[in-house]
């Protein structure tokens, strides 16, 4: 695929998805981004398989932007156009239900994602509790045999 095919395919994706003015900034964007890692020395094919599907690409465009609008109170709706539901152009060719729920209002949290995150949290405490342990138990110990040596000794002189 060389550049010209991609920013094609990823306009034909947005087209009538978003307004032109975002179409026109995404490819503008796309475009000199392409251009500068090109001049930075990367194959004009190592850049685009770097960016993946241009399909995908303007999925999370569109569906980032539905996300904001809803956000902000906005009515964007996709179907506003008047386009049927077989005919939404870049959806035609991925099924509505592909795991990720970029659509819905923050992450669910039994999605893998929410689970990942959390086995990593618990491991990150887990190590940081172990090494604050590993670090205090040779100051700590002294400190304990000392006191409980000073009692024996010493008793309760009260």
């Amino acid at each position: 695929m060389t550049r010209q095919e991609f920013l094609q395919e990823l306009q034909l994706a947005l087209q009538g998805q978003l307004s032109q003015a975002a179409v026109h900034g995404n490819i503008q964007y796309y475009d000199s981004y392409i251009k500068e890692e090109v001049r930075k020395g990367k194959t004009e094919q190592a850049v685009l398989e770097s960016l993946g599907n241009p399909r995908l690409i303007a999925k999370t465009l569109i569906d980032t932007t539905d996300q904001y609008h809803r956000a902000a109170g906005g009515g964007y709706q996709s179907k506003s156009h008047g386009q049927e539901e077989s005919a939404k152009g870049f959806y035609g060719g991925y099924p509505q239900d592909d795991g990720w729920e970029s659509r819905r209002e923050g992450r669910r949290r039994n999605s893998w994602f929410w689970k990942l995150f959390m086995i990593a949290a618990a491991i990150l405490i887990i190590v940081v509790v172990a090494n604050v342990v590993a670090f205090l138990l040779p100051l700590l110990v002294p400190v304990v045999l000392i006191l409980l040596i000073c009692s024996l000794i010493f008793g309760n002189r009260r």
